[in-house]
């Protein structure tokens, strides 16, 4: 069995969560879990780890190398980073490491390069990121969550594992009506297991577009014979709320959840953004998506990500430069008249769902370290 992994969680939310799924998996299973963390959020990262009893180290972060000062830094702060990651692998003494991804990761994934520890990584997206395609050229093997659109660039062998969601999420069997009593409990609202549920979010970042255009589309659809389940994000639940202000359907607005499982459970429909996560929880609930990917996300990798998803039918994408009021209006007019229509056409991302990726990762490092 593999007993110690060192998980490198740099950056974001889409590296941190997926790292912290394994490391349960692998507690779960008897192993010890340390996660390597760096980044602005690596402080408030590390209390959630610590909530789930995932031991934690925070490392000096490194900043992605940009123009020729940009990689002076990086190199000053990657030679940190990289003495101080070498002090506590050494400490720890794992079987291998295992790097999220992000620029983040690097300094930590060399310092194991160095001490001769096998190092993976695993990516979060269809098109796999630039740190991980450098680290891919001393790394062991590269999990994917989804087939790369850009897999010739990859120097290391490569497997799809799945993207590792939340147990929560993995293994949740709420039927639509469990579901729909959770949310009139905890929310207070009166909403039926027979209506129709819309759930819209969009995401860490970007949720600007879809809580501009969603209400007022909604809203359009002149009829009451539906209801809405909007996550407006951070500090946007106040000014979301008016623009619902007269809907004739039922509607919840709330900032974010840490039970998505419940969401998902009673939707028949979703409008959101594509990050990696999100199309991996959307496929093992098997929702029907109306995909607006985030513009800005590093080389378009949310476009690539929606590509996947609506490639069997279960989703539609709509560019947000493309987006209006008007268009968003007709795509949920067609879903309102064909709602079963829909719920099968969800169905069809079942075949993309990767429940088991924590435990897959761990077998395809513990294969390729441990056993030989």
């Amino acid at each position: 069995m593999l007993e110690k992994l060192v998980i490198i969680c740099g950056g974001t939310g889409g590296h941190f969560y997926p790292g912290l799924s394994i490391a349960e998996e692998l507690r779960s299973q008897g192993g010890n879990p340390l996660l390597f963390i760096t980044g602005r959020n690596a402080e408030q990262q590390s209390g959630i780890a610590s909530a789930k009893g995932v031991k934690s180290i925070i490392l000096p972060s490194s900043t992605p190398p940009k123009g020729l000062s940009g990689k002076i830094y990086f190199a000053l702060h990657s030679l940190r980073g990289i003495i101080e990651a070498r002090k506590k692998l050494k400490e720890f003494n794992p079987s291998a490491v295992l790097a999220m991804g992000s620029f983040h990761s690097a300094a930590p994934a060399i310092a194991a390069r160095t001490l001769r520890i096998p190092v993976f990584v695993h990516d979060g997206n269809a098109r796999v990121g630039k740190a991980n395609l450098f680290l891919s050229n001393f790394a062991r093997h590269m999990a994917l969550s989804f087939p790369p659109a850009n897999g010739n660039s990859i120097k290391c062998k490569w497997t799809v594992t799945g993207m590792p969601v939340r147990p929560q999420i993995a293994k949740c069997s709420l039927s639509k009506k469990e579901a729909i009593g959770l949310i009139n409990s905890r929310h207070s609202v009166d909403f039926t297991e027979d209506a129709p549920l819309l759930l819209v979010f969009g995401g860490s970042q970007g949720a600007g577009a879809i809580n501009k255009f969603v209400p007022e589309a909604l809203k359009l659809q002149g009829r009451d014979n539906f209801q809405v389940v909007h996550l407006s994000g951070a500090k946007n639940k106040e000014s979301l709320e008016k623009h619902y202000a007269g809907s004739p359907f039922k509607h919840l607005v709330i900032e974010s959840s840490g039970e998505m499982e419940i969401f998902y459970s009673a939707a028949d429909i979703v409008i959101c953004r594509s990050g990696g996560s999100t199309v991996a929880e959307l496929s093992i609930f098997a929702k029907f998506a109306i995909l607006i990917p985030y513009p800005f996300a590093t080389d378009s990798h949310q476009d690539d990500n929606a590509r996947h998803y609506c490639s069997g039918g279960a989703g539609i994408i709509i560019v947000e430069k493309e987006l209006t009021v008007t268009k968003l209006a007709s795509t949920i007019a067609g879903w309102l008249e064909q709602t079963e229509y829909y719920a099968r056409k969800g169905q069809l991302s079942k075949e993309l769902a990767r429940p088991e990726a924590s435990s897959s990762i761990l077998e395809l490092i513990e294969s390729l370290t441990v056993l030989k």
